[in-house]
């Protein structure tokens, strides 16, 4: 080999291993809210935003199912505490009498703000007067217990206002102090996850930290408790998780299978294993350096844009 061929191949395969090193360490997101408008309406502003940092979009609903009602409960009050023990969760809410007692200190710490009452005529002469006329109409009803005791801290009543706004539903149903489903046969819990619900690296850490958790706790009880007993999820991020496994499994398989079949269609041609080779460098060389120019050039390398790369340079 002559002394350009060499060097022309180390140049080669230094670049390689620079690109493969890239590569690795890229970071790849499939967020499609990247394909909007550059300047999106108010509307689809809301839409994105919801999307990526929405209560919704961060929720996830855990259902125990089978075993007897007792159990259920058990392992929902295990489960509750160990995932409120971790990181992975802002809040873990499953109809227990403490989280509750949490929650109201945290309504009524932000009860101006959460009230339909609060307007700005509602603190002028005439809005204080007709507040508190109405919460001294209270005291005289059958709530007046309640009101009694708020009275000296919140004189305008918008802590009786807000669970108006949160009573219209009715009650969510209890069995052994947790939530159930309305037949009885689920105990429910719902956890709204740190990581924002674009983030599906962190939804896969949270739904992976449930499971754990429920693992755990199940492994805790008597073997014969145990029986039939399951862990069922469903939440944007779950949805996101799963499909997004699916999809890369379906990947991996339909690639592998296309390149065999392309590798063995060119062996059929060329009768020559260094002529394959040769002729399957340079794409895989153009693969390589195309992700590797996409991360250093935009930080981040998308999925889509990915698939479509590969596939137009095959």
């Amino acid at each position: 080999m002559t002394r350009p061929a060499v060097a022309g191949t180390l140049l080669w395969t230094i670049l390689v291993c620079a690109a493969a090193v890239i590569v690795w360490r890229a970071s790849y997101t499939t967020d499609l809210s990247g394909f909007l408008p550059r300047t999106p309406t108010a509307t689809q502003r809301l839409l994105v935003d919801q999307l990526r940092e929405g209560v919704a979009s961060r929720l996830i609903i855990a259902a125990i199912a089978g075993a007897d009602a007792r159990t259920r409960a058990r392992l929902s009050t295990a489960l509750g505490q160990r995932l409120r023990a971790g990181s992975e969760f802002v809040s873990v809410n499953n109809g227990e009498s403490s989280e509750i007692e949490r929650q109201r200190r945290f309504l009524f710490d932000h009860r101006y703000l959460l009230s339909e009452s609060v307007t700005p005529q509602r603190f002028t002469v005439g809005g204080l007067r007709s507040a508190l006329g109405d919460t001294l109409d209270l005291l005289a009803s059958p709530a007046g217990l309640l009101a009694k005791s708020l009275l000296p801290r919140d004189p305008t009543g918008e802590m009786v206002q807000i669970i108006g706004q949160l009573g219209s539903g009715g009650p969510a149903r209890t069995i052994d102090g947790v939530w159930s489903s309305r037949d009885g046969q689920r105990a429910l819990l719902v956890a709204r996850t740190r990581a924002a619900g674009s983030d599906i690296d962190g939804q896969q850490r949270a739904v992976r930290a449930i499971q754990q958790a429920f693992s755990a706790a199940l492994a805790e009880l008597a073997p014969a408790d145990r029986t039939g007993a399951a862990l069922k999820m469903s939440g944007p991020g779950v949805f996101a998780v799963a499909a997004r496994a699916t999809i890369k499994n379906e990947v991996l398989r339909l690639s592998a299978l296309s390149s065999v079949l392309i590798v063995l269609g060119l062996l059929a041609v060329y009768r020559s294993t260094a002529a394959l080779i040769l002729g399957l460098v340079p794409v895989a060389s153009g693969a390589l350096a195309g992700v590797a120019c996409v991360a250093l050039g935009f930080g981040v390398v998308h999925g889509i844009t990915l698939g479509f790369g590969i596939t137009l340079i095959g």
